[in-house]
């Protein structure tokens, strides 16, 4: 019998030990952040609607608050100057509708300073997601948008001078599974 209580008390002297030593080694702020990485751009998340998109290099640091939840995080050269570009898709509503939707918002390195390339409302239709495509010779923005119908639409969409231009329809009036699966091809 007392073999049995103090292999407990053992168990429990060991669970309180590796408790501690695993909030002692990370404080509650580190903690909750997390950082995803790509290429020179990052997105740190302080909370489920608070992130900063920052670009840090060897002798500066740059960052720009989204106080939005952030459902996708791309980078890629989208308007072809050869520094690439950020491509977050964020929920929020806007000036121009109120209502919480999925938007598409670029933003550019200028200079080790990250500033706003195209801060999107809206694409043609209710965005549902988006991919960077890069080919050969031409970049384009893959969506996935929901049609007056209840059923998805997938499009192409250069980059033109001061925004996005259609470019194609991929397929229209499709169901969501197919419209993800295009997207990603």
């Amino acid at each position: 019998m007392f073999c049995i209580v103090l292999q407990e008390n053992l168990r429990f002297c060991l669970f309180i030990i590796s408790c501690v030593l695993l909030f002692s080694s990370c404080n509650k702020k580190n903690f909750l952040k997390k950082e995803i990485k790509k290429g020179s751009f990052s997105l740190l998340k302080e909370n489920d609607s608070l992130y900063y998109l920052t670009i840090t290099s060897a002798n500066n640091s740059d960052k720009w608050k989204l106080p939005y939840p952030v459902y996708q995080f791309q980078t890629g050269d989208v308007d072809g100057n050869g520094i690439e570009d950020a491509l977050i898709g964020v929920i929020k509503p806007t000036r121009f509708d109120s209502i919480k939707a999925n938007r598409l918002f670029i933003f550019k390195n200028y200079r080790g300073l990250v500033r706003p390339l195209w801060l999107g409302s809206r694409l043609s239709q209710p965005l549902v997601n988006f991919s960077f495509k890069k080919k050969e010779k031409y970049t384009r923005i893959r969506s996935v948008e929901r049609e007056k119908s209840g059923k998805y639409l997938v499009a192409e969409y250069k980059w033109r001078k001061f925004g996005l231009e259609f470019t194609k329809y991929l397929r229209r009036e499709t169901d969501s599974i197919s419209a993800i699966a295009l997207l990603e091809k």
